[in-house]
C-alpha cells in the first residue's frame, strides 16, 4: 500500500530512540499520521516544524496500519518567520486547530488550499494577514459544519447595515434590528463579509473579529468534548495585549 502527496506538518512527537510520530494535512488523504524512521537526526529534524509543506510517500502493508512517511522538504515556511514572534505565533494556532478539530484519514483538500493560502499570507509582507487570519478560521468554522450565516439580516432579510451576530444562531443581525439587543449580541466587523479596511479602526475590527471567531470555535470544541489548543490561547493573548 503506498501513496504520494503533499502534506502540511501539523505535529510530531518522539517514537522510541531515533523515530518520530508525524502527522500530516494533506492535499488528497485528508490528515494523516505515520512514523518517520531517523527523525531527530539533525540533518532532517529541522523540516518537521509545524507548519512547514513537504513531498510525502506513505507506505504501509495494509491500509488500516499507520504506516510510515519518505519526507522531502517543499517550503520550509517556518524559517521564513522565525524571527517573527507573532506570526509563528499565529502559525502554531493555526497547525494546532488542524491538528486538535480534523478527523483522520478524511478528505479535505479544500481545507488543505485555504491552509496553503493562509500560510502564505503569513510568511509575506502584507499589513493585514492578522485579518486573513481571523477570516480562515471564520471559514474553518463553515468547513467543520459549524458555519455562520452572515449574508442577510435574520430578522429583516436585508443585506446592508450588517453589525451583529447572534450568539445563540450564529446569523448576522444589522444594526436596524438589533435595537435594544445590541448589547447582547457579538460584534461583526467590516473585514469579515468583505475587503473593508480603515486604519484608524484596525485595532478595534481585530478585537472584534478575533472575539466572534473565540466564541464559536469555543462553542464548536465544547460540542465535541474539546478545549481549545494551547497555542491558540496564546496567540489570541497576543494579539489582545
Amino acid at each position: 500500500m503506498q501513496w504520494q502527496d503533499k502534506g502540511i506538518v501539523l505535529s510530531s512527537k518522539k517514537h522510541g530512540e531515533r523515530a518520530l510520530i508525524l502527522k500530516f494535512l494533506t492535499n488528497h488523504n485528508g490528515v494523516y499520521s505515520g512514523v518517520v524512521r531517523y527523525g531527530t537526526s539533525k540533518k532532517i529534524r529541522y523540516m518537521f516544524e509545524p507548519g512547514n509543506l513537504l513531498s510525502l510517500t506513505w507506505r504501509a502493508r495494509l491500509p488500516e496500519h499507520m504506516g510510515s512517511f519518505q519526507c522531502d522538504a517543499l517550503e520550509l515556511y517556518t524559517s521564513k518567520i522565525i524571527n517573527k514572534p507573532l506570526h509563528l505565533s499565529a502559525l502554531c494556532s493555526h497547525t494546532s486547530l488542524l491538528d486538535l478539530l480534523l478527523p483522520e484519514r478524511e478528505s479535505c483538500s479544500n481545507i488543505f488550499t485555504s491552509s496553503i493560502d493562509l500560510i502564505e499570507q503569513l510568511s509575506s509582507k502584507s499589513k493585514l494577514w492578522m485579518y486573513d487570519y481571523i477570516r480562515w478560521e471564520i471559514y474553518f468554522l463553515s468547513e467543520l459544519g459549524f458555519g455562520l450565516d452572515l449574508k442577510k439580516c435574520a430578522v429583516t432579510g436585508k443585506k446592508e447595515s450588517l453589525t451583529y451576530v447572534s450568539p445563540k444562531t450564529g446569523r448576522a443581525i444589522s444594526r436596524e434590528a438589533a435595537g435594544k439587543w445590541a448589547n447582547r449580541l457579538l460584534p461583526l466587523p467590516p473585514f469579515i463579509i468583505n475587503d473593508y479596511y480603515d486604519a484608524e479602526l484596525f485595532g478595534k475590527n481585530l478585537q472584534e473579529g478575533i472575539k466572534l471567531s473565540s466564541y464559536f470555535l469555543n462553542k464548536y470544541s465544547e460540542s465535541i468534548g474539546l478545549k481549545l489548543p494551547y497555542a491558540r490561547n496564546a496567540f489570541v493573548k497576543k494579539i489582545s495585549k
